[in-house]
């Protein structure tokens, strides 16, 4: 990586992070209670420099409400865009998604099981169970990601072994979302409602403790994406040609199919399958990026972060006091954009 590859980066990524603080503060002031900018900074100061902690309810809202549920929706939409890059990189294929290939799907019915299993042999919290539940997320992700695999016939060289593991992902994406409304809808639980709004995926459930564990997974997710980017370029130009320039070609991709299932399995635990934010993301990135996977891979996730909170915005906002589950936003934004990469790909042949 030259000199100019790691100027060009760090200015993109300090310009991204600079929209994302924009987008941060838009989404801590909008709501049902709006906050003033003027408040939200001056409560947001007094935290962070110590001061005696400032009372009443707008103070409650912000800390206790708003700012969790931004940073939850910032690692959330981070994850799901750098995986969906990740996905996209590796198969070659425009239209990969966490969400399209199922493993956003499967990584929700790992989660559901557990807490099924959890629930009936009576796991309480101290005894790990915040912790892990991203796990059974993972193993729920994982398994989906070997069964595509398995069905689709491996990947190949031609644009076709791609599209039958995308064909595979969209029909084991179904066949499990029915497992997980009769694994719901067979169990006695009290919020059926707010379950059903985290399928669609939803950030306003409370931030518990597995917060923790997700959010150490999907920075050591993408930084050991990241330490991939060149290597993935490198296969994007042929795996032939990326063997004989000295690329483990396997290696790379059993490690890719790894951490990007491990990424979304840890978000999904606690958001639920958000749709389309692996595929709207990485080519609004490649617009404006280009794509070289070492710049595309900090800006997608940083991007990935801003198009979430604005989403999660939106999604409080339109309807107001009633909120909408995000992932019916991303939804919109994201099937109308499907159907023509999809249009698109059919013409080229």
């Amino acid at each position: 990586m030259n000199r100019l590859s790691r100027t060009r980066i760090l200015s993109t990524s300090l310009a991204l992070l600079a929209a994302w603080a924009a987008a941060a503060v838009v989404s801590l002031n909008v709501g049902s209670v709006r906050i003033p900018v003027s408040t939200t900074l001056q409560l947001l100061k007094s935290r962070f420099l110590s001061e005696p902690p400032e009372s009443g309810t707008l103070a409650a809202i912000l800390f206790s409400v708003r700012l969790p549920r931004v940073f939850l929706g910032s690692l959330v939409g981070a994850s799901l865009a750098a995986a969906g890059a990740a996905f996209q990189s590796l198969l070659r294929n425009p239209l990969a998604d966490p969400y399209v290939l199922g493993v956003s799907t499967g990584a929700s019915m790992g989660t559901i099981l557990f807490s099924v299993a959890a629930a009936s042999f009576g796991f309480a919290a101290g005894n790990g169970f915040f912790y892990a539940r991203p796990g059974a997320a993972f193993l729920g992700a994982a398994a989906t990601v070997a069964a595509v695999y398995v069905i689709g016939g491996g990947t190949e060289r031609s644009g076709e072994g791609s599209q039958r593991l995308l064909l595979a992902g969209i029909v084991l994406a179904s066949f499990i979302s029915s497992i997980n409304v009769f694994l719901l809808t067979s169990t006695n639980q009290a919020d059926l409602r707010g379950i059903f709004y985290w399928l669609i995926g939803d950030l306003s459930r409370p931030v518990d403790a597995s917060i923790y564990v997700v959010t150490a997974v999907v920075l050591a997710g993408f930084l050991l994406l990241y330490l991939l980017s060149q290597s993935l370029n490198l296969i994007a130009m042929g795996e032939t040609s990326a063997l004989i320039l000295g690329v483990e070609v396997a290696r790379v991709k059993t490690w890719v199919y790894l951490l990007a299932s491990l990424m979304t399995g840890a978000v999904v635990s606690v958001s639920g399958p958000i749709a389309y934010i692996g595929l709207i993301c990485p080519h609004m990135a490649r617009m404006m990026f280009g794509s070289d996977n070492r710049i595309l891979f900090p800006a997608v996730f940083i991007f990935g972060a801003i198009f979430t909170l604005l989403a999660d915005t939106l999604a409080r906002s339109v309807f107001s006091p009633t909120e909408l589950p995000v992932g019916v936003i991303t939804a919109l934004c994201g099937a109308p954009l499907f159907i023509y990469l999809l249009h698109r790909k059919g013409g080229e042949r």
